[in-house]
C-alpha cells in the first residue's frame, strides 16, 4: 500500500489529483450511459463527457510534471516504485475517459439499449459498473486491502461473464443494428472495468506486479507470512 512506500506527505497533491481524476470517471461514464440508454441527446451528452475527457488528460499532464519536478528535487532519495506506481495509475485512470467515449459513441451511432428484450440485464450492468467505480475510488482512497481483494475478484468473475456475452452476440444471428452495440457494449465494460481491477492493485501489489494480480503475492500477504 502507498503508506509503506512513503513518508506520511509525501506527494499528497498527487494522490489527491488521483482521486479527482476517479471521479471525474464517475461523471464520463454516467453520461456516457445515459446518452447509450436513451436518457440523454447524445450530442449534449458528449459535449460534456469531452470536457470531462479534457480535464481528465490535463491531470495526468499535471501529474506527470510534478513527479518530474519531484524526481529532480529529491535525486537519489526520491521512491521510483512509488513514483512508477502514480503514473500507472494515472494511465489507468485516462484509458477509463477514452472507454466511456467509446460507450459514448455507441449513441452517436444510433444505438439505443434501452429497447429490446435484455433492457432490464443491460441496466443491470450499467448500474453495477458505475457502482464498482464508486467502490474502486473508495478503497483507493482509504487503502482498504480486504475492499480490494474484494473487488477484484468480483472484477474477475464480471469479466467472465462480458465476455459470454460477447460471444453470444458476434455469433449471433440477430441483425447487427442489434447484436453488434450489444457486443460492443459488453466488451466496453470489460476493458473499463479492468482498469478498475489494475488501480485497485496498486494498494497491494508491489510495483514488479502492478496489473498481475495474485492474491497470494499481495503485500498484505507477504506480511502475514513474515
Amino acid at each position: 500500500m502507498f503508506s509503506i512506500f512513503r513518508d506520511a506527505d509525501q506527494l499528497e497533491t498527487v494522490e489527491s489529483q488521483l482521486a479527482e481524476m476517479l471521479a471525474s470517471c464517475q461523471d464520463a461514464y454516467q453520461l456516457a450511459t445515459a446518452a447509450t440508454f436513451g436518457e440523454r441527446d447524445a450530442q449534449t451528452a458528449g459535449e460534456e463527457l469531452f470536457a470531462l475527457d479534457k480535464d481528465i488528460n490535463r491531470t495526468e499532464r499535471a501529474i506527470r510534471r510534478e513527479l518530474l519536478v519531484h524526481g529532480t528535487v529529491r535525486g537519489a532519495e526520491v521512491d521510483q516504485g512509488l513514483m512508477l506506481t502514480y503514473m500507472s495509475v494515472a494511465k489507468d485512470i485516462e484509458r477509463i475517459g477514452d472507454k466511456c467515449k467509446d460507450i459514448w459513441e455507441l449513441a452517436e451511432m444510433g444505438a439505443n439499449l434501452s429497447l429490446g428484450d435484455d433492457a432490464d440485464e443491460l441496466a443491470a450492468h450499467r448500474a453495477h459498473v458505475a457502482e464498482l467505480i464508486a467502490w474502486t475510488l473508495d478503497a483507493f482512497t482509504t487503502e482498504d486491502a480486504e475492499k480490494v481483494h474484494e473487488l477484484i475478484e468480483t472484477i474477475n468473475a464480471d469479466a467472465d461473464h462480458y465476455d459470454s456475452h460477447v460471444v453470444q452476440f458476434v455469433t449471433s444471428e440477430l441483425p447487427s443494428r442489434f447484436a453488434a452495440p450489444r457486443a460492443l457494449f459488453y466488451r466496453y465494460i470489460k476493458r473499463l472495468s479492468r482498469h478498475l481491477s489494475n488501480i485497485l492493485s496498486s494498494v497491494v501489489m508491489p510495483v514488479d506486479r502492478l496489473d498481475f494480480y495474485r492474491r497470494e503475492k499481495a503485500l498484505d500477504a507477504e506480511e502475514e507470512d513474515a
